[in-house]
């Protein structure tokens, strides 16, 4: 799947599946992009009910036709591919932009999706390859031994992302809060396998949720510096944690005036392949970094 730069979201917020008011006030709210949740934020006895209310909605959704407000994800029950696939049957595909899908630990597993999907669109009459696909990669030690089969992608991933809570309880651990030396130890190994393995694959690699939406001063801090590492996009549980995201994700003014600049001399000097800025060199590589880094910026 192709990806436009200036559609990526920054912000995906989580959302119940089964609390209409929090789906809607969420619609309405700030997010880039939505993740109405269908797995781990609704209880086992709430889930048949909670893909009634997600239909609705979406189907409320493309009957206004509306095309402003945040891109709609759902997160599918992935651990579960017979109730995955019923679950995707029963939703209009026309307003989303994806699925998300947990647990992912090879790229084989995206197979009967990616076909119900090609059948899905037919019936929604809309073009193929629309809904994409965002893929959870660190729930298992599995996954975070699956790294080449997992860099090679698939034509509807358009990221991965990462999390730690299932994998605590794989290693018998338990995920307290704070950062302790073996927190930030596996951490930083499962937060750096998704990077580099988005990378490779060539999507977007989209920071994980923090459980912690009171300290915002903090969240932005760690977002901004995941946005040094490479990240392009975090998860989100709470409204509040938007605004925080999106300052941490935004390139500072420093950097954009570097970017600027770059693309300035590459104008001035299309035949050479190197140059010199601020008394550095400067080749192909700075200026494919700079064409991104203003390809962030979103325009209000």
């Amino acid at each position: 799947m192709s990806l436009d730069l200036r559609r990526v979201p920054r912000s995906y917020l989580f959302v119940p599946g089964d609390a209409p008011e929090k789906m809607a006030k969420a619609l309405a709210g700030a997010a880039d992009a939505v993740i109405l949740d269908l797995e781990d934020s609704v209880a086992p006895e709430r889930k048949d009910a909670a893909v009634g209310m997600v239909a609705d909605l979406l189907a409320a959704h493309a009957a206004r036709g509306e095309d402003a407000g945040p891109q709609l994800f759902v997160r599918l029950n992935g651990t579960e591919p017979a109730r995955a696939l019923s679950e995707l049957a029963a939703l209009p595909l026309a307003p989303l932009t994806g699925i998300v899908w947990p647990k992912l630990a090879a790229i084989a597993q995206l197979a009967p999706v990616a076909s119900f999907l090609d059948a899905l669109e037919t019936r929604d009459r809309i073009a193929p390859g629309h809904v994409g696909i965002v893929g959870i990669i660190t729930e298992t030690a599995a996954a975070l031994l699956a790294g080449a089969d997992l860099g090679r992608g698939h034509p509807r991933l358009t990221g991965y992302t990462w999390g730690m809570e299932d994998l605590s309880a794989e290693l018998g651990r338990a995920p307290l809060p704070g950062r302790t030396d073996a927190q930030r130890t596996l951490a930083s190994h499962v937060q750096l396998f998704c990077l580099l393995t988005a990378t490779a694959a060539g999507i977007t690699p989209i920071d994980a949720v923090d459980a912690n939406f009171r300290d915002l001063p903090a969240l932005e801090g760690d977002t901004r510096r995941a946005a040094e590492l490479g990240f392009r996009s975090r998860m989100a549980i709470h409204p509040a944690q938007i605004a925080p995201i999106h300052a941490g994700l935004a390139p500072d003014e420093a950097t954009l005036d570097w970017a600027r600049r770059v693309l300035a001399l590459a104008a001035d000097n299309p035949g050479a392949s190197a140059f010199k800025l601020d008394g550095r060199m400067v080749d192909r590589p700075h200026i494919k970094t700079a064409q991104a880094i203003l390809s962030r910026i979103k325009v209000p």
